[in-house]
């Protein structure tokens, strides 16, 4: 896309009239090498709207184009900015269609992919462009403002620009440049599907504009380059202007279109090894994920079961963690956005992050990449909770802080309770268990858990509440010391009204000592007395889970009894 801006830019500087430069300009060579280049790009210039340059595109039917009538296409007069419209007699009515009077019958009722839009009650920028919003459904395409672009989500499940607008400063006052691109591959699928062709018309017009005496004698010569026909009229020293078309067909079949319909990539699946327990083998080895390779319990095979584990350093589970906005990470599942999903995972008693390798072989082969850098050696077997679930197809019924602790927010949430509230939508999909040995981890984990549970107390009904309980609280008092003259108000004894708010304090106060600014030896001294009391960073917080959810039931037993 840098190029052909610089390209477009390029061909909009006026060349000085010395050395034979703006002669050479005035032949267009570098407008037509443009045109050509650009017909073979992944990105294809559907419109340009330049001091120079002008380009504009639409779709017609191929049997309109067969042959190709090359002098009246030469003929095309139409614009962006004409859409749809009403037109009526004395008596009549009735709807006028983009490419009403384009000036060519082959153009008559042409798609038009570009609308070039103007309302005068936008604050700055006036003019917009809006797209065929048919192409977009089909292609399930979504503006995104801050890209000035229409995109989807990749197998990645990255944001992907399809169909770009550019806006391009102009030196000159009044004039702005502007460039709008489609994703050839997917213009080629709805040419395909639609049984059309794209006609790109170009008009270029070169001219010194502080310096043009009026055309005077010229000469005009046809251009034929294949699909694209135009005639050039020169006049040396003074200017030239070139109009004419290119003809551009699809370059995909209707197999490759049923593939990508059905999910299907063009490349040949690739599937990585993986250092797995071959347990239907008893060894450890290197193993291909390939499902080819793999057997069920239904199939005799000396080949390794497709529910053989691979371990990995729980590391791998940082970069799910850290971008909640991409990423699901569950209890035991991980999805990225409108791309991948992992059906099942778990971490072990020695730390380690365990899935099948029937599960690694579905994930983008970049993806299975990433997890191989993690692999190990197994140091355990898997969890309990795995062999449970997956192996004896029962319900892991062990108590689980952490899901406890969400389920009983969610609760809280479904029942929109007056006293506590959430922040925010995505904040549940924060909170997680840190996995690794990294403080840093443990830190953000810590700080997501108190943004979950502590900032959603609402400190105005609890002071009201407490108020109307008989209790005077400071007016310097926070959530948690409401919550403590709450409960003392409801009849329970300031020893015990204290010990329940103890966790949720506890949080808080490390939220602030981990995360503060001066964090120091403070939190030097925090970390120490985690890993020394639990035995890691994951322990520590398990129990901090187990003692919050312990608190909140309370709390809210006791405060929902008063309503």
């Amino acid at each position: 896309m840098s190029d052909l801006k610089t390209q477009l830019a390029a061909m909009d500087v006026v060349p000085p009239k010395v050395g034979g430069q703006f002669d050479a300009w005035l032949e267009q060579k570098d407008a037509l090498a443009l045109f050509e280049s650009n017909s073979a790009d992944p990105e294809l210039v559907v419109y340009a709207s330049f001091r120079h340059t002008y380009i504009h595109a639409a779709l017609v039917p191929v049997s309109k184009l067969d042959p190709v009538d090359v002098d009246d296409l030469l003929r095309w007069s139409c614009n962006p900015s004409e859409t749809w419209g009403i037109w009526s007699t004395q008596s009549e009515v009735g709807i006028t269609l983009p490419f009403d009077h384009p000036g060519s019958k082959t153009l008559t009722h042409a798609e038009q992919l570009v609308f070039t839009r103007r309302f005068d009650g936008h604050i700055g920028q006036k003019s917009y462009v809006e797209v065929l919003q048919k192409f977009t459904h089909i292609f399930d395409l979504h503006f995104v403002r801050e890209r000035n672009a229409y995109c989807r989500i990749d197998k990645h499940g990255d944001v992907e620009d399809v169909i770009r607008i550019i806006s391009m400063p102009s030196k000159r006052e009044g004039w702005g440049n502007r460039l709008v691109t489609f994703n050839r591959r997917l213009l080629d699928e709805y040419m395909l599907v639609t049984k059309s062709a794209l006609v790109r018309l170009f008009d270029v017009t070169r001219v010194d504009h502080d310096d043009f005496p009026g055309w005077g004698a010229r000469v005009t010569t046809p251009v034929d380059i294949g699909a694209l026909h135009a005639r050039l009229t020169v006049e040396p020293g003074v200017g030239s202007y070139m109009r004419g078309f290119q003809d551009l067909r699809h370059g995909v079949t209707e197999q490759q279109v049923v593939k990508r319909v059905w999910g299907h990539d063009d490349e040949a699946k690739q599937y990585a090894t993986f250092m797995a327990h071959d347990w239907k083998n008893s060894v450890v080895r290197e193993i291909s994920c390939d499902p080819e390779h793999l057997s069920n319990y239904f199939t005799k095979s000396e080949k390794p079961f497709e529910v053989s584990p691979a371990f990995f350093k729980p590391e791998v589970l940082r970069k799910y963690k850290a971008d909640p906005e991409k990423y699901t990470l569950e209890e035991r599942s991980i999805s990225c956005r409108g791309a991948w999903h992992l059906e099942t995972y778990d971490i072990n008693e020695a730390g380690q992050v365990h899935t099948y390798l029937i599960y690694l072989s579905r994930l983008p082969y970049e993806e299975q990449l990433y997890w191989k850098s993690f692999n190990e050696a197994p140091k355990d077997s898997i969890s309990r909770r795995a062999f449970t679930n997956d192996f004896q197809g029962e319900v892991w019924r062990e108590y689980e802080p952490l899901s406890s602790l969400k389920h009983r927010v969610d609760r809280l949430c479904m029942e929109a309770v007056p006293w506590w509230t959430l922040r925010a939508h995505e904040l549940m999909g924060k909170v997680h268990y840190p996995v690794t040995a990294s403080p840093d981890e443990w830190a953000e984990d810590i700080l997501a858990l108190d943004q979950l549970l502590v900032e959603g107390f609402e400190e105005k009904w609890l002071r009201q509440k407490a108020v109307a309980l008989g209790r005077a609280p400071d007016a310097q008092s926070r959530s948690l010391k409401l919550i403590e003259e709450c409960l003392i108000g409801l009849g329970f004894d300031q020893h015990d009204a204290l010990k329940v708010v103890v966790p949720l304090r506890e949080l808080h106060d490390l939220r602030s000592k981990l995360k503060g600014h001066a964090a120091g030896e403070t939190a030097r001294a925090l970390r120490s007395k985690a890993m020394s009391d639990h035995g890691s960073y994951k322990d520590q917080f398990k129990a901090l889970c187990a003692e919050c959810d312990s608190a909140l039931e309370v709390i809210e037993s006791a405060l929902n009894a008063t309503d």
